[in-house]
């Protein structure tokens, strides 16, 4: 009876030390997000909160993002921003058939990244999912869709280019303030509403 207890009590401690730290984060996310956490500093509770209230569908998502992180984000993001972020760019992932199709790892990188450079973080994600998911209601493709949200982006947000923006890479409500951008900007505005309705897209370019 008690060899049955001490290797009870020694399967219960094997497990308790290969056991993820995480719940429901897969292991190659795991060391990433505790080195993240120790950046976060005092901002780590938002972080913890977010990971833990993701519900478990998005819980990958959620990991991917608080792992890859900046600095900057860790220190700063809420997780209501994050859990935001994640829930409507999973809406936009159930709603339209092109965004079921896309493989995960692109998914995660370019449609659920928040993010494109260095711009401010503004909570655009749920305001682009309204305002576009009406010019994509009846697109049967992910092509129609391109076309059609590159088709009326301009009006939508009504932001031309001019070389009188504040600054190059404004993030998106800086750039809808003034009505204007730069080429960073109108790029980040595109990619932006592109994601929003569950398009893969991401920022390229050269240094000038």
């Amino acid at each position: 009876m008690k060899i049955k207890s001490l290797i009870v009590l020694l399967a219960i401690c094997l497990s308790a030390c290969t056991g993820s730290k995480y719940a429901g984060v897969p292991n190659q996310y795991q060391e990433l997000i505790s080195q993240t956490m120790q950046t976060a500093g005092s901002n780590a509770k938002e972080l913890k909160k977010a990971l833990k209230q993701a519900p478990t569908t998005q819980r990958e998502a959620m990991a991917f993002l608080i792992a890859y992180m900046p600095e900057r984000d860790a220190k700063a993001l809420t997780a209501d921003f994050l859990l935001e972020n994640v829930s409507y760019a999973f809406k936009a992932r159930e709603e339209f058939p092109w965004a079921k199709e896309v493989p995960n790892d692109i998914f995660l990188n370019d449609v659920v990244a928040y993010v494109n450079l260095n711009e401010n973080r503004e909570n655009w994600r749920k305001d682009f999912y309204e305002r576009f998911k009406k010019y994509v209601a009846n697109c049967k493709t992910m092509r129609e869709a391109i076309d059609s949200v590159n088709k009326n982006v301009r009006d939508e947000l009504l932001v031309d280019y001019n070389t009188k923006r504040e600054k190059p890479d404004q993030a998106p409500y800086e750039s809808m303030r003034q009505h204007m951008a730069s080429c960073s900007g109108l790029s980040i505005l595109l990619t932006d509403a592109f994601r929003a309705v569950g398009i893969p897209s991401r920022v390229a370019g050269t240094p000038a």
